[in-house]
C-alpha cells in the first residue's frame, strides 16, 4: 500500500507548465507563423516585441478593362487624369509587443505601418483628357490599431495536442486622408458605394477564431508542428465586407538556431457585394473574390533572444479582381472634391482614384522581418519550485535538494527498507510512509531489517532445509519451503534419505555407470543396467565420449563439421544422423554436419569448404566478378548476377561489367572528295586501333559499328552512298588487321546526322568524319548519337 502510495504522489507532482521549444512569432506578437496563430502559448511572463512585414513590387495587382474600352488603371474623375502604374512598391510593417500571462494567455497589441509609392504615368486618348501625371503616388501611415488575446487550453505540457481560442479587435486609427493603392484587407472595401480604404476602413473590426496544433517533437516522431486556424472577421459596419477565414501551416526544426515553415492562407467571401459601374448605382455589375495565398520562410533563432524571419507570399488564387474601387483618400483628392462640392448618396464627399481593376493580394510579396522575446520572471517550465537557471534538470520534476532533479525510487527493491542516499539527504521523514531504516542490500529484495535477504534454505530445492535453519532455529520460519537437516545439501535427495538420492547407477540414462558404481565394485550387480565408467554422470553422453556430451561439432552453424569430428573419424555419424533417427540416439548426436569446416569460426557454404564466399558483385551491376567463374559457382548466386565482370571495381552496363564506351571519332581518318579509299597514314593510325581492339580488356570482347558522316553539299542520295562506302572501307581495314568480322559493321548515314553547322568550311570539315560505336544490349549502334540541332 506504502508502494502505491508513493506512485501516485510521484505522478500528481508531475508538471503541467507548458515547455516548448524556441518558438517562432508572427504578425501579431504570438506564437504562429505569418498570419496563423499556434494553439500553444508564449509561456508566463514573456515578452515580445515584433517588427514583422510584407513588401509588394511590380504591377500586376492593378490592370486595364479593354473590353470595356478602358487603356488606363487609374483615373481622376475630378481631373481627368489617367495613367498606368508603374514601379509600384508597396510595404506593410506590423509592429507590436505581446506578453505571455500564467502559460495560458497571451495579450498584445500591433500597429501597421502602411507605404505605397509608384509612377502615375498619364495615359491619354481622349480630347478632354488631362496629360499631367497623376498626384498622390508617395503616400504613408498607420493602419488600424490591433489589440489581441489568445487563451489556450489547460491540456499538459507533454499532450502532442494543444487548443486555443484568439480574439482580435481594430480600433479606427488610420486616417482617410492618408490612403493608398493597394487595399490591404478585404473588409476595406464597401459592398455597394465603390469606395475602398487601402490603410483602413473608417469602422473597427473583430475577429475571433480558433487554433490546433499539434507538436510531433512530444511524440518523438520528429521536430514538426502542424498549424490549423478557422475563425470570422467581422466589420462593425454593415456596409463593410465581413470574412471567415482558414488556415494551415507547418514548422520544421532543423536545427536549435533554425526552422522552416509553409503556410496556406485563405479569405473566404460569403457576403455578396456589388460594385456602382454607372453613376448613381445605374450599372451594378456583381464581383467575386479570390484571396488565396501561400508562404514560405526560414526563421534564424539566435541565443539572445533574437529571431530574424526571411520568405516570401505568393497568390495562388484565380484571377478574380474588383472593378471601379476608389482608393487614393488623400488630401489633394479632398480638396478637388470640395471645390466641385460632390457628394455620394451617402453623403460623404467623393473622393480618390478610381482603380479599374484590383485585388487584394499581390502576385508575389516578399516577408520578414526581427522579433525579440524574453522572460520578465524567473521561470520554473518543470513546475518544482526550483528556477530553471538554478535547476539542473529543467525539464524534469525534482526536489529543491537534489538541484531540481527527480530523486529516484527511495527504495529501489521495493522491501520496506530505504536505500542509502535517502538518509544521506536527511529525507528519512519525508519518506517514512514509503520505507524506513537503510537498506544494505539495495539491488536485492531482503526480509531482514537491513534490507538483505537471508540465505536460501534449501538451494538444492529437495525440500529438506539446510543445515543452518536448524542451527539458527529458523525451522518454522520456513516451514512451508522445507523441513529436517540435508546431509547432502549440494544434491537433491528425499526427506526419508535426510536429503541425500537414492542411489542410481545410471542417473543421466546414457548406459554407463557412475562413478560409485566402479568404487563400490558393483558393476557386475548392474550388469543389466549400465555398464563402463562415465565421466560426466550428471549429463547424458556417448560411450564414444565417456559418457559425457559431444562438444559443438558445427560452431558457425553453417552445416560443415569442425575439424575435431573429423579428427575423431565420427564424420559418418555427424552426418548420417541427419536422416537416421535411430543412430542419432544411439550416439546422442542432436546437431549434424557433414565435411570439413576450414573456417570454424565463420558461416560459410559447403563449396567453399565452410569459408564465407566474397561478394560475387562488389560494383553491384548484375555482372559477376572474375571468381565466379573461375570457381564454378554462377549455380550459387542466380538471380544475383550473371557472366564475367571485366571491370569489378566500377559498375557498367555494356553487357561485361564496364562502362558503356563513349562514340569514338577517328581522328586521321581522311578521303579526297568523292572517295573511299584510304591514305596510307590512315591505315597506320586503324592499324594502331585494331590493335587496341582485339589486346585491350575493356574492348577486346565489344562488337563496334562503323558510322560514316558527310556534310550537305552535293546530293543527299549520293552523299549516303559515299558514306556507307567510307564506312565500309574502314570496316575492311580493320578486318585486314586481325578484328573478327563477327565483331564489326558498317553503317553511312551521310549527312542526316551533323555535330556542327554546315553554313561554314569548319562546320562542314567537322561533319565529315569517321565514327566508332560501341553495341550494348539497348543500341545497335547504327543510329545517329548527335545532339546537334540546326538552325
Amino acid at each position: 500500500m506504502k508502494r502505491v502510495a508513493m506512485g501516485l504522489a510521484l505522478a500528481l507532482a508531475a508538471s503541467s507548465a507548458f515547455a516548448g521549444h524556441a518558438n517562432t512569432i508572427n504578425k501579431t506578437g504570438f506564437v504562429g507563423v505569418n498570419k496563423t496563430q499556434s494553439a500553444q502559448s508564449l509561456g508566463h511572463s514573456k515578452l515580445v516585441f515584433t517588427a514583422l512585414g510584407d513588401y509588394a513590387f511590380g504591377n500586376s495587382m492593378f490592370k486595364n478593362e479593354p473590353e470595356a474600352g478602358y487603356s488606363h488603371v487609374l483615373q481622376n474623375e475630378y481631373t481627368n487624369q489617367k495613367a498606368e502604374v508603374a514601379n509600384y512598391n508597396g510595404i506593410n510593417a506590423y509592429v507590436g509587443l505581446a506578453i505571455g500571462l500564467l502559460d495560458y494567455f497571451d495579450i498584445g497589441v500591433t500597429l501597421p505601418v502602411y507605404y505605397d509609392k509608384f509612377n502615375g504615368n498619364p495615359t491619354c486618348g481622349e480630347p478632354d483628357c488631362n496629360p499631367a501625371a497623376l498626384a498622390g503616388t508617395n503616400v504613408g501611415y498607420v493602419g488600424n490599431l490591433t489589440a489581441s488575446l489568445k487563451a489556450r487550453a489547460p491540456i499538459p505540457a507533454d499532450v502532442p495536442v494543444d487548443f486555443a481560442a484568439f480574439f482580435r479587435y481594430s480600433f479606427k486609427t488610420s486616417k482617410n486622408t492618408k490612403q493608398g493603392l493597394w487595399v490591404r484587407e478585404p473588409e476595406y472595401f464597401q459592398k455597394e458605394t465603390g469606395l475602398a480604404y487601402p490603410y483602413g476602413s473608417a469602422k473597427s473590426v473583430f475577429t475571433v477564431g480558433a487554433a490546433l496544433t499539434f507538436d510531433l517533437s512530444k511524440a518523438d516522431i520528429m521536430p514538426l508542428l502542424v498549424h490549423i486556424n478557422g475563425g470570422y472577421r467581422m466589420s462593425m459596419d454593415k456596409a463593410y465586407l465581413s470574412f471567415p477565414f482558414a488556415s494551415a501551416a507547418l514548422e520544421f526544426y532543423v536545427l536549435d538556431f533554425l526552422s522552416f515553415f509553409g503556410e496556406f492562407y485563405m479569405d473566404i467571401q460569403t457576403d455578396e457585394f456589388t460594385w456602382n459601374v454607372g453613376n448613381e448605382g445605374k450599372y451594378n455589375a456583381p464581383e467575386k473574390l479570390d484571396m488565396k495565398q501561400v508562404t514560405g520562410g526560414a526563421v534564424f533563432h539566435l541565443p539572445i533572444g533574437l529571431d530574424i524571419q526571411l520568405g516570401a507570399s505568393f497568390y495562388v488564387g484565380n484571377d478574380n479582381m474588383v472593378h471601379y474601387a476608389r482608393v487614393m483618400h488623400n488630401e489633394e483628392n479632398l480638396n478637388q472634391a470640395a471645390a466641385k462640392a460632390a457628394v455620394t448618396r451617402d453623403g460623404q464627399l467623393k473622393s480618390g482614384i478610381e482603380v479599374t481593376r484590383t485585388r487584394v493580394n499581390p502576385q508575389i510579396a516578399l516577408f520578414g522581418g526581427l522579433t525579440w522575446s524574453g522572460f520578465l520572471a524567473p521561470q520554473d517550465r518543470d513546475g518544482d519550485g526550483v528556477a530553471d537557471s538554478d535547476d539542473r534538470c529543467p525539464d524534469d520534476y525534482g526536489h529543491r535538494l537534489n538541484g531540481g532533479c527527480p530523486m529516484g525510487n527511495p527504495d529501489s527493491d521495493e522491501d520496506g527498507v530505504c536505500d542509502a542516499w535517502v538518509s544521506e539527504k536527511g529525507m528519512l521523514d519525508e519518506f517514512r510512509n514509503v520505507c524506513e531504516g537503510i537498506d544494505q542490500c539495495p539491488t536485492d529484495k531482503g526480509n531482514n531489517s537491513n534490507g538483505c535477504p537471508s540465505d536460501d534454505p534449501d538451494p538444492d530445492k529437495d525440500g529438506v532445509c539446510d543445515s543452518w535453519v536448524s542451527q539458527k532455529g529458523q525451522l518454522d520460519q520456513f516451514k512451508d519451503i522445507c523441513e529436517g537437516i540435508d546431509q547432502c545439501p549440494a544434491e537433491a535427495g528425499t526427506l526419508v534419505n535426510n536429503g541425500c538420492p537414492e542411489d542410481n547407477p545410471d542417473p543421466d540414462g546414457d548406459g554407463l555407470c557412475s562413478p560409485w558404481v566402479t568404487d563400490k565394485n558393483k558393476l557386475d550387480q548392474y550388469a543389466g543396467v549400465c555398464k563402463g565408467y562415465d565421466m560426466c554422470p550428471g549429463e547424458a553422453g556417448a560411450a564414444g565420449n565417456k559418457g559425457c556430451p559431444w562438444d559443438d561439432p558445427d560452431s558457425d552453424g553453417d552445416g560443415i563439421c569442425d575439424e575435431w569430428v573429423v579428427q575423431k573419424k565420427l564424420g559418418y555419424y555427424f552426418e548420417k544422423a541427419a536422416e537416421d533417427e535411430a543412430l542419432a540416439k544411439e550416439w546422442f548426436i542432436s546437431k549434424t554436419c557433414k565435411g570439413l569446416d576450414k573456417c570454424p569460426l565463420e558461416h560459410g557454404v559447403a563449396a567453399n569448404d565452410g569459408c564465407p564466399l566474397p561478394d560475387p558483385d562488389l560494383d553491384k551491376d548484375g555482372v559477376c566478378d572474375a571468381w565466379v567463374t573461375e570457381r564454378n559457382m554462377f549455380n550459387l548466386f542466380e538471380g544475383v548476377c550473371a557472366g564475367m565482370d571485366r571491370c569489378p571495381n566500377e559498375a557498367g552496363d555494356d553487357g561485361f561489367g564496364c562502362p558503356k564506351k563513349k562514340v569514338e571519332k577517328l581522328e586521321g581518318i581522311s578521303f579526297k572528295s568523292g572517295s573511299a579509299t584510304i591514305n596510307a597514314n590512315a591505315k597506320r593510325i586503324l592499324k594502331g586501333i585494331a590493335q587496341k581492339l582485339k589486346e585491350d580488356e575493356a574492348y577486346k570482347d565489344l562488337k563496334i559499328v562503323i558510322q560514316g558522316h558527310t556534310d550537305n553539299r552535293g546530293k543527299a542520295k549520293k552523299n549516303l552512298k559515299l558514306s556507307d562506302r567510307r564506312a565500309k572501307a574502314v570496316m575492311k581495314q580493320l578486318t585486314k588487321f586481325g578484328v573478327a568480322k563477327k565483331r564489326i559493321k558498317a553503317v553511312g548515314l551521310g549527312s542526316t546526322c551533323p555535330v556542327d553547322d554546315n553554313s561554314t568550311a569548319e562546320g562542314r570539315e567537322m561533319n565529315r568524319r569517321i565514327e566508332m560505336h560501341f553495341v550494348t544490349p539497348e543500341n545497335d549502334g547504327t543510329k545517329c548519337e548527335s545532339n546537334y540541332v540546326g538552325d
